[in-house]
Order: structure tokens, then C-alpha cells, then sequence
């Protein structure tokens, strides 16, 4: 179970790294392309979940929601949060959220998330 949970998180930094890799703009010869992110982004398919916040840092955008699926990784950098952008920070950890997300590349972006009552 240590072991598991190890790896998950070892991930989810790699994940993070990776994702602000990326995220710098200016860097030449990465062949990441602002448009061409926002193209994929706006034809990416919007997918639910609803779960519970297990952790959130703000610095590095990203959230974990413990889903009936299992956790979720989110970065929240295009996330309206109760209708609002740029608001999402400081998520309650243990609080119940509900919103949508977009996959590009393999990372999680919500694109909208709030508190909601679970049942």
C-alpha cells in the first residue's frame, strides 16, 4: 500500500514538472506551440467528476479529487472556480467538489469546479 502510494506521488511530481516544462513560454526548440495547445484544448472532449479534494497546491496549479474512479489530477490553471476565473485557490481539503475537465497530452486541465453536495 506505502509502496503504491509512493509511486503515485512520484508521479504526480513528474507530472508537475513536466507540465511547467511546458508551460514557459519562449523556450525554443521544445516544439510546444501556445495555439496549438489552445486548438487542442478547445476540441478536447469535457468529461464530470465529482469527489472529494485530497490536496491542493496552489503554486503549482494542481488539485487531486478523490473520485468513485479512484484520484484525479487537475491542474487548475484554466479553472473557473463557483463562476469565477482565476479564484480556485486554496480548495479545503476534504471538501466536496464537483466541475468538468479537458485532457490534452495526458494532463487534466478543469475547466470548472466548485463545492457541491455529495450524496
Amino acid at each position: 500500500m506505502k509502496r503504491g502510494l509512493m509511486v503515485s506521488v512520484l508521479f504526480f511530481f513528474a507530472l508537475v514538472f513536466l507540465g511547467q516544462a511546458f508551460a514557459q513560454e519562449g523556450v525554443s526548440g521544445s516544439g510546444w506551440d501556445k495555439q496549438i495547445f489552445m486548438n487542442k484544448m478547445a476540441t478536447a472532449k469535457v468529461q464530470m467528476f465529482e469527489g472529494t479534494v485530497v490536496s491542493h497546491d496552489v503554486a503549482c496549479h494542481c488539485v487531486v479529487v478523490a473520485t468513485a474512479k479512484g484520484d484525479l489530477t487537475l491542474q487548475d490553471d484554466y479553472a473557473k472556480f463557483m463562476q469565477e476565473y482565476d479564484q480556485a485557490k486554496g480548495l479545503k481539503i476534504g471538501a466536496n467538489v464537483a466541475g468538468t475537465y479537458k485532457t490534452v497530452d495526458h494532463i487534466h486541465y478543469a475547466t470548472n469546479i466548485g463545492y457541491a453536495k455529495m450524496q
